[in-house]
């Protein structure tokens, strides 16, 4: 069903070159204009939104799927090499894999005279609040589809991810004598962080951890003083289900801070999101999959993606899919096999035709 690829193009090399540039949270504009003067050799419209996204156009037709990628990463200088087939490299995972599939994909499957492909490299995804996907949300157009480029395994189709929440709780108090009564700072913060994790255990109950659960981590803590008052602090990030909102969850813990004298600040992410399994978006890669001569496999994810930004909001059929293993994301040896990467552009391509042809045929 797809048609051949443009022989200008090999996603292995588009790839490797993409890893290659330096692109964390906030300074991702090398790699974005770098991304679309390459889109726009490859035939796409191409441009930079106001929003600093990498956005390339196939088609002008008026059923648009948007193929949403993210172009930015997490810290961390990892030599780009590649070894026994694997490129290794800061991002070559999380997510810029699945990006480049994105462009390699959206350029091989067929495409209707009334359908349009776009394929989007957003900033700040690695970033609180997801500036790019914001942006598009409360800028761009509702779409016919959306495709969040995540890695789920060429084989793997990715319906919902769990929300997100983080605070900074810090207490302060006079200095006291270490032989007295009155408890420490450190004491009175850890107390307070230990009621929390009390709560979650409450609320999960007999939950697994996974999808489902609330889930709490401690990320730092820290105390000090000036010789007359002291002070104690933490950070911490949640993991929300589809059954529980941010606004629960601040609820109950600045409750727990009040009881404790603790003052909270609070960095909303995004609420859960779970996707329809049964919608013509998730059927079309079905088939892909099969096609490739592998079953899909369904899943959710516990973190967060810009799934959970988009998908309220437009309310159209949306999946995530992207080569690779997202058990990569964030280390120190973050890797993707290439073989993998050209299989999941053909079945992008695949399934971009396939659903392609059935909006167009309405």
């Amino acid at each position: 069903m797809a048609s051949a690829m443009s022989s200008k193009l090999s996603v292995d090399t588009l790839l490797m070159d993409l890893v290659s540039i330096p692109s964390l949270s906030g300074e991702e504009c090398g790699a974005v204009t770098w991304l679309v003067d390459r889109m726009d050799e490859y035939g796409f419209e191409a441009r930079i939104d106001d929003a600093g996204n990498a956005v390339g156009t196939r088609g002008c037709g008026t059923h648009e799927v948007v193929l949403l990628g993210h172009i930015d990463t997490v810290p961390g200088d990892i030599p780009v090499r590649v070894e026994d087939g694997v490129l290794y490299g800061r991002g070559a995972v999380d997510a810029k894999g699945p990006l480049a599939a994105f462009v390699a994909g959206a350029l091989k499957a067929d495409l209707p005279d009334d359908v349009r492909f776009t394929v989007i490299g957003a900033v700040g995804e690695e970033s609180a609040g997801s500036p790019g996907a914001v942006w598009l949300r409360d800028n761009y157009p509702a779409p016919a589809a959306v495709i969040i480029g995540e890695p789920s395994g060429w084989d793997g189709v990715v319906l919902g991810y769990k929300g997100s929440l983080a605070l900074q709780a810090r207490y302060d108090c006079d200095l006291t004598h270490s032989a007295g009564p009155e408890p420490t700072a450190a004491e009175v913060i850890t107390g307070f962080w230990t009621v929390v994790l009390h709560w979650l255990r409450e609320v999960n109950g007999d939950t697994e951890p996974g999808f489902y659960s609330l889930d709490g981590v401690l990320q730092n803590l820290d105390s000090g003083g000036d010789g007359l008052t002291e002070w104690a602090s933490i950070g911490a990030s949640f993991r929300l289900p589809p059954a529980v909102t941010a606004a629960q969850v601040q609820a109950e813990i600045d409750s727990i801070a009040r009881d404790f004298g603790v003052l909270i600040r609070w960095a909303f992410n995004a609420e859960a999101y779970r996707c329809d399994r049964r919608s013509p978006l998730v059927a079309a890669f079905n088939a892909a999959i099969r096609e490739q001569g592998a079953k899909p496999r369904l899943k959710v994810k516990t973190g967060t993606s810009d799934m959970n930004i988009v998908g309220p909001a437009w309310g159209c059929p949306i999946l995530a899919y992207g080569p690779g293993d997202s058990s990569y994301d964030h280390t120190p040896d973050e890797q993707i096999t290439l073989a993998e990467v050209e299989r999941a552009v053909d079945v992008l391509a695949e399934a971009l035709s396939r659903f392609a042809t059935g909006i167009s045929r309405g």
